[in-house]
């Protein structure tokens, strides 16, 4: 078999035994004093099984796809490495130009995806991961696996730092979802964009809220910047607009006077989110393309979202409807955009074993966002929305991402890979806001009793 040899049964336990006890050595240093750790092999493992899962879909049931081209091409570029280093660290970093193609022969072979930029920053990225892999491509998923949790680990200690009485939930929310850690554990470009996404959630905190070793965030921050901005621009922009609003009002909050709030609200939506508009537009302008306006972000989603309608998706499109590219004709179309990005495709609209597991999980997801919002009650959860800024920052960004992806994604198979970003944010918010209506109500039984007492 092509991807998968004699060596690799051999060699995928002794990688699997080196990995497991250099977890579970961290695992033993960390817990008593952080007894979240106690999570960290779980989900280490949890994401290192997603990531042969992927292999052995693609190899065995797609029989090829686009992490298999990302592969075959990330063995070339690495081969590059050991017969013309300059070539090699000169495209490592970004220069595609002809002639650095040229350097390649059938020695190396013939990368793929070299005409997009955006495709083939997973095939630099991954060409390190082929290198200690042995230019396996189970070894080399797995090291990707193991690599892009470091990401989703900051992001369930972020969470748990703040709600420790929620250890169970937040595992469950960020690293057991089998949907993220299927689509979020491979060599594809959500595996990178999801651990940076989570990663510089947690930097962003520790920088802007906490002020604790600024210099190692900061450093992180740009690294999660880099790789956003070299895959995924619009998952940037769109947790930029969250942090921004979770910036001003924890800003805000920290104001004890009304009065002094108000007066002081123009000039925080002035500072920053002048600067934070002034930052996108500025990277969009860089990035150019797709990205330099607003009116070609609009008429890029309007353009994707016609193009995944096309026959040859055999049958996985779905239509939202069409609209125009503009800011009044997105909006229009936002909830039907948000309940696509959140919670399709239903179970009817699956057509393949694969697409039914998402179909049940996205139904699961439904029903646990009804439960919560009719069990505690429009006003609570708007309440707990406005009043702590974390719910109010995963909700932010998570329906702003569901909404940018239902919008320029009419086919399920790309939609159930794209949306993963905003499923651990929007499923830890409404834990938290369960969590902070069971403890309200076991605060007015306990002043009860204690009334009755006295």
């Amino acid at each position: 078999m092509e991807f998968l040899s004699i060596w690799d049964i051999v060699l995928i336990p002794v990688y699997l035994i080196i990995i497991f006890l250099f977890a579970n050595r961290i695992k033993q240093k960390n817990r008593l004093q952080h007894p979240e750790y106690n999570f960290y092999t779980w989900g280490l493992l949890a994401k290192i099984f997603g990531a042969i899962s992927v292999c052995v879909i693609y190899t065995f049931y797609y029989e090829g796809g686009d992490t298999t081209a990302y592969f075959k091409s990330a063995v070339a570029l690495s081969k590059l490495l050991f017969k013309n280093p300059e070539a090699y660290f000169s495209i490592f970093f970004g220069n595609l130009s002809p002639e650095n193609y040229s350097f390649f022969d059938s020695t190396t072979g013939w990368p793929y995806f070299y005409n997009d930029a955006k495709a083939f920053a997973v095939v630099r990225f991954v060409s390190l991961f082929t290198i200690f892999g042995l230019r396996s491509f189970y070894l080399t998923s797995i090291l990707v696996a193991v690599f892009t949790y470091i990401g989703i680990w900051r992001l369930f200690r972020f969470f748990y730092v703040l709600f420790p009485r929620l250890k169970k939930e937040l595992a469950l929310s960020i690293l057991f979802v089998p949907s993220v850690i299927f689509w979020g554990s491979g060599i594809l470009k959500d595996s990178f964009t999801l651990s940076a996404a989570a990663w510089l959630t947690y930097s962003f905190y520790k920088i802007f809220i906490k002020k604790e070793k600024i210099i190692v965030n900061v450093i992180a921050s740009l690294l999660c910047v880099y790789i956003l901005i070299s895959l995924k621009p619009y998952i940037f922009f769109s947790l930029v607009i969250a942090m921004l609003i979770w910036l001003t009002f924890n800003r805000l909050h920290k104001i004890k006077s009304f009065f002094i709030r108000a007066i002081m609200l123009p000039f925080f939506i002035i500072i920053i989110w002048g600067g934070g508009s002034y930052l996108i537009f500025q990277i969009g302008s860089t990035i150019g393309g797709d990205y330099s306006s607003l009116d070609k972000i609009l008429e890029k989603a309007q353009i994707t979202q016609d193009d995944l309608k096309k026959e040859y998706y055999q049958g996985n499109s779905f239509d939202i409807g069409s609209f125009e590219p503009t800011l009044i004709g997105v909006i229009k179309k936002s909830p039907d955009a948000i309940v696509a990005g959140l919670y399709r495709p239903f179970i009817w609209e699956s057509r393949n074993p694969v697409m039914l597991l998402t179909g049940i999980e996205n139904f699961l997801l439904l029903i646990l966002t009804l439960y919560i919002f009719f069990r505690v009650g429009p006003f609570f959860t708007f309440k707990s929305i406005s009043k702590d800024t974390v719910i109010l920052f995963c909700f932010i960004f998570s329906i702003t991402f569901a909404f940018s992806v239902g919008l320029s994604t009419s086919n399920f198979g790309a939609l159930v890979r794209y949306k993963i970003p905003a499923i651990p944010f929007y499923l830890a918010g409404l834990f938290i806001i369960n969590y902070r209506y069971n403890r309200l109500n076991k605060q007015k039984t306990k002043k009860e009793n204690t009334a009755i007492f006295n």
